[in-house]
């Protein structure tokens, strides 16, 4: 834990697996919100898998953070001891909030905790309830109900998906939180889950943010994954992974449920996200859209440097992960360098930390070794983005989901154009949010993802006519100036603070 004392912030920030600890977009945000209000004073609860007390921060702690408080999702220990406290559960309740997620009930989420998690004392393991014999009475019979009738999958991997998934849940219900004026979570999930906490418990104002749509970033990383209860010895459990797979998806749409029903006040980047809260449970009138901004001047003063005749320089800016679909930008350069002149060297730029992931990491080198691409490829790993600016012609996104990324807007201020994916706000920053602006121009393509070959033709149109490319740089830079700038979006932020305080200034 990190402290610089004091009894009570002003906002606790609520951060699932962002700052301080790992880069990004809502890292980045958070940073800034932080030091451009030094009148505030903050806590942060920061959600891990695991413990990160002995890791480094990625950003600098201003002085207005008054404490960190880490809450380690997946720390436990388990043991054959039953648990050494008679625990009464409502067997009923219980089951009722088992099938929550499948039945889209958030509402039942303030009884259990009111019912459930309230009386229980402070020595209490959230284990307990998972090991208690009204958990193992609620689980058995209701596996045996549901799966009469069907294949059923193996019951040693529905009992432990229901740990794995219960357990972080009953974790974060039982979390001790800083004291604070106002809770804001940066995203659903656990971070918004714990914000619910925050309101159920002491009626506290809580601000609810999503950058991505976060059920949804988590349904299709899930519906990716091999590793869900992929059994080598139990073909039963394999025959049935979507059984697992979607229990987790339902779960994570009902902790968004539970944030949405919870928050005073629910901000997003775009309209296309705030349709997707809707669609989710969200109530449209708690809904604000607050776009991201950049420190405008710090990338437009970047001045263009010469380089080589003949070359073309694109760059992926992002951490070498799956939801950024780096293989498929592989493809696309690969792709690109079939489509240029002979005559033209194509230098290809990977710039973002690759240790999130290693082995996603590994499986990108083998695919450049496989398409030939050693010398045309490189992987930067964290770099100063600023350096980079200057001398590519264009940015390339190839996620599969997004929000608003933060390096379109940046590459924007520098006058260098994108070409992305047709994912979260991407096609309205290329293209327009509005028709003031979309009759300023395009400032790059957007593409299906997943579509290698369409990514590759986007980038040749692109960087193909130098004339062409110069114009939707200019483009892109008057847009971010116009639209997307750090000093707009901390205003709005405070005013959204303000308003759920009650305060005027």
């Amino acid at each position: 834990m990190y402290s610089r004392g004091g009894v009570m912030s002003d906002v606790c920030l609520i951060l699932e697996g962002t700052y301080p600890y790992v880069t990004g977009g809502v890292s980045t945000c958070v940073y800034q919100l932080i030091k451009n209000t030094p009148f505030i004073n903050y806590s942060i609860l920061y959600i891990g898998a695991t413990s990160h007390e002995n890791d480094e921060y990625r950003y600098p702690i201003p002085d207005n953070v008054k404490l960190i408080k880490e809450v380690e999702l997946f720390d436990y220990k388990v043991d054959d001891e039953l648990p050494n406290k008679n625990i009464e559960l409502d067997l009923e309740l219980l089951l009722k909030f088992h099938n929550a997620p499948r039945e889209r009930k958030a509402e039942l989420f303030g009884a259990v905790y009111n019912e459930v998690i309230k009386p229980l004392d402070d020595s209490f393991n959230p284990f307990d309830i998972l090991k208690s014999k009204q958990a193992w009475n609620m689980l058995s019979n209701y596996y045996k109900n549901k799966f009469k009738d069907q294949e059923a999958p193996s019951f040693i991997d529905y009992f432990y998906t229901w740990r794995f998934t219960h357990y972080p849940i009953f974790k974060i219900l039982t979390t001790e939180l800083p004291k604070a004026k106002l809770y804001h979570a940066l995203s659903t999930g656990y971070a918004g889950l714990l914000g619910a906490v925050a309101k159920v418990q002491g009626n506290n104002a809580f601000m609810l943010t999503e950058h991505g749509i976060y059920s949804h970033e988590r349904e299709i990383e899930i519906y990716q994954a091999d590793r869900i209860f992929n059994a080598e010895t139990d073909l039963q459990a394999k025959s049935n992974i979507s059984t697992f797979k979607e229990w987790w998806i339902k779960m994570f749409h009902f902790m968004g449920q539970v944030a949405y029903q919870q928050a005073d006040l629910i901000t997003t980047l775009y309209e296309g996200n705030k349709e997707k809260q809707i669609r989710y449970g969200a109530e449209a009138d708690k809904i604000k859209i607050i776009p991201n901004g950049i420190v405008y001047e710090s990338f437009s003063s970047i001045t263009k440097k010469s380089k080589k005749e003949n070359e073309v320089h694109i760059a992926l800016v992002g951490r070498v992960v799956p939801i950024k679909d780096i293989k498929t930008f592989i493809k696309a350069a690969s792709g690109l360098r079939r489509l240029l002149d002979d005559h033209i060297n194509l230098k290809v730029s990977i710039l973002g930390p690759y240790d999130e992931d290693p082995e996603y990491y590994e499986e990108c080198k083998k695919l450049v070794s496989f398409l030939n691409l050693e010398n045309v490829i490189e992987f930067t790993g964290k770099v100063n983005v600023k350096e980079y600016y200057g001398v590519i012609d264009t940015l390339v996104l190839s996620s599969i989901s997004e929000g608003q990324p933060m390096v379109i807007l940046e590459a924007f201020a520098a006058a260098v154009p994108c070409v992305s994916t047709d994912v979260g706000s991407c096609s309205e920053l290329i293209y327009g949010m509005s028709d003031e602006d979309r009759a300023l121009g395009a400032a790059g393509e957007v593409v299906p993802f997943g579509k290698p070959d369409l990514l590759a033709q986007a980038l040749f149109n692109v960087v193909s006519s130098p004339d062409d490319l110069m114009k939707m740089g200019k483009v892109a830079q008057i847009r971010a100036k116009k639209y997307y700038r750090e000093d707009i979006t901390v205003k709005n932020y405070l005013r959204s603070y303000n308003k759920l305080l009650g305060s005027t200034d």
